[in-house]
């Protein structure tokens, strides 16, 4: 009998089981499919084992040890979960210490039908697959078939370069602020466990898709489809033929059979975006496919088992939609077995800088603008910014500013935003909305400035201005707080913009803008 091999690399695999049959059924099955097998009675059994020898002696076979790395680790862990609870607990911290200590094992859960968090459980110990008793050898087969193929890939790759991380998939998620690390690591975590339903949160323009797609090509599946629905922009009519396919007439100009997307989706991910949108009715049916794993085709009478890993995102509030009874309680808990919630842009105000580079650097060579660059005030005014429309709006202003370029650096007021206001009442800058570009019409403390005939006074936090007959235009309001903060400041532009509560770019283009010299402040220090 040979063993499964992928590019040279022989498998083998640990089982541990408490019940002699089961144990022995799963050992007699997987050796017959070609994997090298070590099976044993309980997790401390297996660690004892493993410490004995580098190349540990089969419990059972008194033979060497099965194909595994160089310390006599398998490339896979089978174990099944005890009947109940309270025996599991028992060896739980057991269980975790030996996948602490062997990272690159994958493990496979088989969990008893009334054990209650099987797929928190899951997620908890990085486990690839779940199996819900009672299983089919058929599961067992379709599962090993995939593995071997992923695990022998993996494992080659490795071998060719084993100093590069298995987490490719988040090369695209820019940033390295503290909120947009602890997404990655999460995500990362929910990767390597294929078997979990995720949900992912956020504002629109978060880069909800990104992530998808990210844990998908960090994940086992990673050669399977990536298969991804807006389900607000399908008439609803449509939606559950476009989720599970038809049979030929079903329906008026249905003329042949089609497969539905979480037909197309098999092997890999399917990801529903606003998956607020669909109706009751087809919660229920997306709800029995998470129940059975499999779907029925519109107008079909056979049940299709298909294998997809499931990620949705919303921009609303689930909780809220439950409670409103606009959305089904049972199947927000199957679909939001981990939730992962994408910090807004104004919250990672760090991560405007790398962006905008990186984008800077794609567009330029996507519209044949090599040598565009961005200046430092130009990133300055991005970072004062609020971004209402988050990442999706940066990159639209990036790609506009690029695209109308012709100097070869871009400069603030190339920019199109400072005069958009912001979400949540704010201006650009976070200031409240209504003040002349955050500044609150008045020097911050609280002194008039005279600005043309105009005085503007602040008394205990209200904002008293007082018009002239003929009135005055905002530009004139802005020059004389920037001239009267230059002034307070003796023209150190630094201190002006603080005093202001601008961004030192965001100040110097308005200077720039009204052909403000700080040098003629610098001696008029007040």
């Amino acid at each position: 009998m040979h063993k499964v091999t992928h590019g040279m690399i022989s498998l083998g695999l640990n089982i541990v089981a408490a019940d002699d049959d089961e144990r022995s059924s799963l050992e007699l099955f997987f050796g017959e499919h070609g994997w090298s097998v070590d099976s044993y009675a309980d997790a401390g059994e297996l660690i004892r084992a493993a410490r004995r020898n580098a190349n540990p002696v089969s419990a059972r076979s008194g033979k060497k040890a099965a194909a595994g790395d160089k310390n006599g680790n398998k490339h896979l862990l089978i174990y099944s979960v005890p009947e109940t609870e309270e025996a599991f607990q028992k060896e739980k911290d057991t269980l975790s210490m030996y996948l602490r200590k062997n990272k690159k094992v994958q493990l496979i859960l088989i969990i008893p039908g009334e054990f209650h968090g099987g797929d928190k459980l899951g997620i908890e110990l990085g486990a690839r697959h779940i199996l819900f008793k009672p299983y089919s050898y058929k599961d067992l087969e379709e599962m090993l078939s995939r593995i071997a193929t992923g695990l022998g890939k993996r494992r080659l790759k490795q071998s060719l370069n084993p100093n590069k991380e298995i987490d490719e998939g988040f090369d695209q998620i820019i940033g390295e602020s503290p909120k947009i690390m602890e997404v990655k690591e999460l995500a990362l975590k929910v990767a390597e466990s294929e078997c979990t339903s995720v949900i992912i949160t956020g504002e629109c323009g978060t880069g909800k898709g990104s992530l998808a797609k990210a844990i998908h090509e960090a994940s086992p599946r990673r050669s399977g489809p990536f298969v991804e629905v807006n389900c607000a922009a399908i008439p609803r009519n449509l939606l559950e033929s476009e989720f599970f396919g038809h049979e030929k007439g079903a329906f008026t100009d249905a003329r042949e059979e089609k497969a539905g997307l979480f037909e197309v989706a098999d092997g890999g991910t399917i990801f529903l975006d606003e998956i607020a949108e669909i109706d009751y009715a087809l919660q229920a049916k997306l709800l029995k496919f998470l129940d059975t794993r499999t779907i029925r085709r519109v107008s079909g009478v056979e049940f299709l088992p298909v294998d997809v890993r499931i990620i949705s995102a919303t921009n609303r509030n689930l909780k809220e939609e439950v409670a409103q009874g606009r959305f089904r309680e049972d199947l927000y808990y199957r679909l939001n077995v981990v939730e992962i919630n994408l910090p807004p842009l104004r919250e990672r105000k760090e991560d405007i800088r790398p962006i905008a580079i990186e984008y800077v650097s794609r567009f330029a060579a996507r519209l044949n603008k090599g040598g565009v660059t961005i200046s430092e005030e130009a990133l300055d005014a991005l970072q004062e910014y609020h971004w209402p429309g988050n990442i999706r709006e940066l990159i639209n202003v990036i790609e506009r500013a690029v695209l109308l370029n012709r100097s070869g650096k871009i400069k603030p007021e190339d920019l199109p935003i400072e005069s958009t206001v912001g979400a949540s009442g704010t201006t650009p800058n976070g200031a409240p909305d209504g003040t002349p570009n955050g500044t609150s019409g008045t020097t911050p403390n609280g002194t008039s400035v005279g600005t043309s005939s105009l005085d503007i006074e602040k008394e205990a936090g209200t904002v008293r201005i007082d018009f002239p007959p003929e009135g005055i235009a905002i530009d004139e309001v802005e020059k004389g707080l920037i001239i009267a903060a230059l002034e307070k400041s003796g023209g150190r532009v630094t201190e002006a913009a603080r005093l202001l509560r601008l961004g030192r770019g965001a100040l110097r283009y308005k200077m720039k803008k009204y052909g403000i010299d700080a040098d003629e402040f610098k001696y008029t220090l007040v």
